[in-house]
């Protein structure tokens, strides 16, 4: 067992019982907000109502007081995770105005996806991933890449469904060593940087969140430095500088960003640019996940299908090469491959 599980399981469940600790004394709030006793769906309606009113505050003393009287509503403990999630992610929207409130944000939306998964499965453990790619992203600004991104976790510390694994790893195994990695939708980053977590296989791959790089400088600032841009260029241009020295890759959702500066070219899943070296190997890549489980067998099955659709359409040989090889029997539709 990886010797960092207990600690970190530890204690997001010692986090998950402070999130609970302070509920109690707010019931009396909590009840002229949205009533007691309320049962799992309508306490996520409830909370859901509030959000909706902009009362971000009531929404989660809301569904803290009831997951006190309630700890096993797997919902509940998912829908208060996607607040505090936001919070994190709108902290660094919002410039980091108050020093250091990130960090436990991110760590209670860890927590509470952690509680969701044990109850839920699937879904929230690709939310739990997002929450430790947050966790991740705030270390990257204190301490850059390198360092953010040293310790591998254990797959029991992070359930990322398997059809996401393969994802991530597909992904990953696209882009040649030593390159820059781009990823786009929520599928793509919970998949990429999942598997990257649970294994240092790709240790030469750097991944970059367009989304923070755009607005948050301190991110910016550290991730210019590691590929080797200007920290006051935007992330077109950051890639243009890095591509000098080394290959830079986008996943299928991230062609808005491409720039007539580049010439890109399908590579694989992905769309690569810059310094390639010649003859390099492919790497092995499967869909033995998702034709095992087909389109019902996770809730990402059908998102996870839509990513290698838009690989195919912009790169045909991986009709055969993936898609209609043997051990791809059973595998979902992919429309722009014809059977």
């Amino acid at each position: 067992m990886h010797s960092s599980l207990i600690p970190r399981r530890a204690h997001r469940a010692a986090l998950a019982l402070g999130l609970l600790a302070w509920a109690p004394g707010l019931r009396a709030q909590t009840t002229a907000v949205g009533g007691s006793g309320a049962t799992g769906g309508s306490a996520v309606q409830r909370a859901e109502a509030l959000l909706r009113d902009g009362r971000r505050i009531d929404a989660k003393m809301f569904l803290g007081q009831h997951l006190a009287l309630e700890p096993n509503d797997g919902r509940a403990w998912f829908a208060l995770g996607r607040i505090h999630l936001g919070d994190a992610q709108r902290w660094h929207r919002e410039g980091h105005v108050a020093a250091g409130v990130g960090i436990p944000v991110a760590e209670f939306a860890s927590s509470a996806f952690d509680q969701a998964h044990r109850l839920l499965a699937d879904s929230a453990s690709v939310y739990l991933v997002l929450a430790v790619v947050e966790q991740a992203t705030l270390r990257i600004e204190r301490l850059g890449w390198t360092a953010a991104v040293a310790e591998p976790m254990a797959a029991e510390e992070l359930p990322l469904p398997p059809v996401l694994n393969e994802l991530g790893r597909n992904l990953m195994g696209s882009c040649p060593r030593g390159g820059v990695l781009v990823t786009g939708s929520l599928v793509e980053t919970a998949s990429v940087w999942g598997a990257r977590f649970l294994d240092d296989e790709r240790a030469d791959l750097i991944l970059i969140r367009p989304d923070l790089y755009a607005f948050d400088s301190l991110y910016r600032g550290r991730m210019a430095t590691e590929i080797g841009a200007d920290a006051s260029a935007d992330l077109p241009a950051a890639l243009v500088a890095a591509s000098a020295k080394r290959p830079v890759c986008l996943t299928p959702t991230v062609d808005s960003i491409t720039t007539t500066a580049l010439s890109w070219h399908p590579l694989r899943l992905v769309l690569a640019a810059g310094t390639i070296a010649n003859g390099e190997a492919p790497m092995q890549m499967s869909v033995h996940q998702l034709a095992r489980t087909g389109i019902a067998g996770s809730v990402w099955s059908e998102a996870v299908r839509d990513v290698y659709e838009l690989a195919a359409r912009r790169n045909r040989t991986l009709c055969e090469s993936l898609f209609n090889r043997p051990d791809a029997h059973g595998l979902p539709a992919i429309t722009a491959c014809p059977r």
